[in-house]
């Protein structure tokens, strides 16, 4: 009888019934954790396909409604007097210009050394904003010709600007400036002579093009890039997996868009009124999806599985400076 009161510890098998009960209760504490790892990078990708999907709409619906934009005369009324031979710069006052794009490029389309993923859309928009970006204003010149401007303006030699007023504007490049207490006079190239006399009823201005698109960026995912008119390329908004683009068309002339169109449809882009834009917003990693069917406008179907979560962005924005409000 003493015998068995001195025993002590568990039995073979009492010890593997506790092991069972134990690895039991482990994975049953593993499945949560799991399951809340799992909800968790869902979360985190949504969250960044949100973040980056709202921001990459709104910033093109912003330049979109700007564009095409070149003070307060017409396109057409703007002379260009500038010495410049770039493209972009010498189209300024024509047809061609203020939207543009490519329609599912091809393999080997680069903008500048940047090339573009094979298939997405690319969009061009250009215009002006001011040139002294609030910090300075037009002013009347003592002589007739001179183009005077708040010494606070910040253009410096060698920009080329639009000087504007409600009849007519003259790009032309700023060779050197001379200043005098509070005014700045903008000196530009011999025998140039402008068709008005702009004064503080005119508004100086700096013309710009920015063309966007999408490459693939620096975290191994696409990202939604820019180039400006001084040929500067920068990634804007990663995880954009694709852009397409659709041209509201007013072929009647009376402001209102009739016909949607691609970029390689499109007759005349002095027509397009408005721009739908389609961006296809990826997670920056896994977020546990299996398989994921996307459905676009035009009706096609892709199905992703290699786990990153997607969403598509859709927006139809107004060019304000074309047809009717």
């Amino acid at each position: 009888m003493n015998l068995f009161i001195s025993q002590r510890g568990l039995s073979l098998i009492e010890l593997m019934i506790g092991i069972l009960l134990g690895s039991l209760l482990l994975l049953g504490v593993l499945q949560i954790f799991q399951s809340n790892s799992d909800t968790l990078r869902m979360q985190n990708g949504f969250s960044r396909v949100q973040e980056s999907g709202r921001f990459a709409v709104d910033m093109l619906s912003k330049e979109i409604r700007q564009a095409d934009f070149w003070g307060c005369a017409e396109n057409k009324n703007i002379e260009n007097l500038s010495a410049s031979v770039d493209k972009f710069y010498s189209s300024i006052g024509g047809d061609n210009i203020g939207v543009a794009g490519q329609d599912n490029v091809a393999t080997n389309t680069k903008v500048k050394n940047t090339a573009v993923i094979v298939g997405t859309d690319v969009l061009t928009l250009s215009g002006a904003e001011d040139a002294c970006a609030g910090e300075g204003r037009m002013l009347n010149g003592t002589d007739k010709g001179d183009i005077v401007v708040s010494d606070s303006c910040p253009i410096k030699n060698n920009d080329i600007v639009i000087v504007s007023n409600c009849k007519s504007g003259s790009v032309f490049t700023v060779l050197s400036t001379t200043e005098t207490a509070g005014h700045k006079k903008l000196n530009y190239p011999a025998g140039i002579v402008f068709k008005e006399e702009y004064g503080v009823d005119s508004k100086i201005l700096t013309p710009y093009e920015k063309v966007f698109f999408i490459a693939s960026g620096t975290q191994d995912t696409n990202s939604l890039f820019m180039k400006d008119e001084a040929g500067n390329v920068q990634e804007l908004v990663p995880g954009i997996d694709d852009m397409q683009v659709s041209y509201g068309v007013d072929t009647n002339g009376n402001g209102i868009v009739n016909q949607w169109q691609t970029a390689n449809n499109v007759i005349s882009m002095a027509e397009v009124t408005a721009i739908k834009i389609e961006l296809l917003v990826s997670s920056d990693s896994v977020a546990g999806v299996d398989k994921q069917t996307i459905t676009r406008l035009d009706g096609s179907k892709k199905e992703y599985d290699d786990g990153l979560l997607r969403k598509l962005y859709v927006a139809t924005v107004k060019v304000r400076n074309r047809g009717s409000m």
